[in-house]
């Protein structure tokens, strides 16, 4: 899990994969911005609507299933209270930002303004010295503060425009796929993990994709992370060769970039674009290189600094995918991302996820690394009263998106040490979840009860391998563990699923839990051995923490906060994720 050491949109540009070693964009001359868009997010009348909508979608029992929104009927779901966007937009106007500079956009209210005008508008929030940046909304006027809940800024340094209409669009003049390269059996794979392996310990076989570009396939980047078009290369040679000719494209957000070359952070977007594109072949796979830090934080023993330590741009990521045509949208995000869901603001991690939710209502699955910290490394709130408790991740603590935890070992699966899960103390346990988490908080609920939260949305919902996979970075072959390598291979599958469903007249897979929750759940391993472990003291800052004996959760008979439903059958899952076949088990 690679958040800001979780142990291990305004301006975007998509470019298509070059042919040839790409030079600095002109990004890196601009001159400081004389001008910046202020995105503010309104506080919502309620979020019933959304909720009872994405439910109906998305729920295999409902006569609404599969029958998505468009973007506008989507943010529609979360209209702002009576009065509010007139006194936002006063606001505005009294500071000098002109009629023409605002725009109102559902719960949103977009404005340009000089960045000189930043300070005197923002207050002491503000930090000039950042860039793109989330404004604390206690250093707002309070009248205006009630009024939002997250207000983002952002210079706008305009990067050059490219062409988007030959991006490609799966493997040019697709050859006979041979797929020697699987494992006759799972030997091998004890020791490392490969696609091949995947496909076979998954019953994924010779599946293979027909290239669409309505069925994108997204992966998140975050933290200036570049994924190496000449890496993929190499390890699809190596270990996929049946896509040896697959690429990517690139989509930049809020001043992300992508660069190109051995020098630059690449583990972590490697690691999810290979396994993306493996798993998901032949599905059109786009990065989604995103800029911009959270800053606004509230500190703990793990990251305790708020003027060095920052958390990822989430927000600005799932804003531009909410304004992007339904066209343009991708059917599947996978995130490897994430950190302690006390670090965020609630009211931030809540426009986040509603953000995810209207997402679902428009046919996207959001796949999300459940995290590696098991639960928890410092296990310590950061309230003020320094109760010792488990540790919740976001944005895998949403209920809207689909959480993937690990496992280990090779017949049997067990689940791995560091997957984390538990109960979020955010969010809490929808209804799709009564039955199997009420099932187990009657079981084992009673023995880590002074530590988490009952009632709070339990995950992961998922999980799949997270050892030893063997990747490409900076000209080597590498290994890389954590539930951030398991969230793209578990995407990549239901990328496939969404393939079959398109093929046979289908709507896409949407968000995916309540599908899961009470039919999906039938074509997954069930994981009963081993359990997580933390809470041993150490914090990833150093500083001393509290130990809880023996902390973590274990796998059990159905579903568990470790590895949740188990790891993913794929035939059974491509029969069971058929509308016609959609009969309640």
């Amino acid at each position: 899990m690679k958040a800001f050491l979780l142990l291990l949109g305004i301006c975007s540009v998509v470019t298509p994969h070059p042919t040839a070693e790409p030079a600095l964009t002109t990004r890196d001359e601009v001159k400081p911005a004389e001008f910046a868009f202020v995105s503010i997010a309104l506080q919502p009348d309620g979020r019933q609507l959304l909720e009872k909508t994405l439910h109906q979608v998305s729920d295999p029992s409902s006569p609404q299933y599969g029958k998505y929104l468009s973007r506008e009927d989507a943010k529609a779901l979360l209209r702002p209270r009576q009065g509010s966007t007139d006194t936002i937009k006063k606001w505005l106007s009294k500071a000098g930002i002109a009629a023409d500079d605002i725009e109102t956009d559902g719960q949103f209210i977009h404005a340009r303004i000089k960045t000189k005008q930043a300070q005197s508008l923002l207050g002491p929030g503000y930090n000039a010295t950042l860039g793109s940046q989330t404004i604390p909304v206690p250093s707002l006027p309070k009248e205006i503060g009630t009024q939002i809940t997250t207000i983002q800024y952002a210079p706008i340094e305009l990067p050059p425009a490219f062409p988007i209409d030959n991006l490609p669009v799966g493997s040019p003049d697709p050859k006979p796929v041979n797929y020697t390269e699987i494992p006759d059996d799972l030997e091998a794979c004890k020791s490392a993990i490969t696609p091949g392996c995947l496909r076979k310990l998954y019953h994924v076989g010779d599946y293979r994709a027909r290239p669409e570009a309505k069925n994108l396939f997204g992966v998140a980047g975050f933290v200036n992370q570049s994924a190496q078009f000449d890496q993929l290369s190499i390890f699809l040679n190596n270990f996929a060769p049946y896509a040896a000719n697959a690429s990517f494209s690139v989509e930049t957000i809020n001043g992300g970039r992508n660069r190109q070359g051995n020098n630059e952070s690449q583990g972590e977007a490697n690691a999810d674009i290979q396994y993306a594109i493996s798993m998901g072949y032949d599905i059109p796979v786009r990065y989604y290189a995103t800029g911009g830090e959270l800053h606004d934080l509230i500190p703990d023993l793990d990251l305790p600094d708020t003027k060095s330590d920052s958390l990822e741009a989430y927000l600005e990521f799932a804003s531009h995918l909410l304004d992007l045509d339904d066209d343009a949208l991708p059917k599947v995000v996978t995130i490897s991302y994430g950190a302690n869901e006390q670090l965020f603001p609630k009211a931030y991690a809540q426009q986040v996820c509603d953000i995810f939710g209207q997402l679902g209502t428009r046919g996207v699955s959001i796949v999300v690394a459940s995290g590696d910290i098991g639960p928890g490394v410092s296990c310590q709130s950061n309230d003020g009263s320094k109760k010792p408790k488990f540790l919740p991740s976001f944005p895998a603590s949403c209920p809207y998106v689909t959480s993937v935890g690990a496992t280990s070992g090779i017949n049997p699966e067990t689940a791995a040490n560091f997957s984390s899960g538990g109960f979020s103390d955010y969010f809490g346990r929808p209804k799709w979840q009564d039955k199997s988490v009420g099932s187990y908080l009657e079981a084992h609920g009673k023995e880590w009860k002074d530590y988490y939260n009952p009632a709070g949305r339990g995950f992961p919902d998922v999980a799949a391998q997270g050892i030893n996979y063997l990747t490409w970075s900076h000209g080597n072959e590498s290994s890389f563990t954590g539930t951030s390598v398991s969230a793209p291979a578990f995407a990549g599958l239901i990328s496939l699923l969404n393939d079959h469903r398109l093929q046979n007249g289908e709507p896409s897979m949407g968000f995916l839990n309540p599908w899961i929750y009470s039919i999906g759940n039938n074509a997954f391993t069930d994981i009963t051995e081993s359990k997580s472990l933390g809470c041993d003291g150490t914090s990833i800052s150093g500083l001393k923490s509290p130990v809880i004996p023996n902390a973590g959760w274990s796998a059990v008979s159905g579903w568990d906060p470790v590895t949740g439903w188990g790891t993913p059958l794929f035939d059974k899952l491509l029969n069971l994720s058929c509308v016609k076949n959609m009969v309640k088990q």
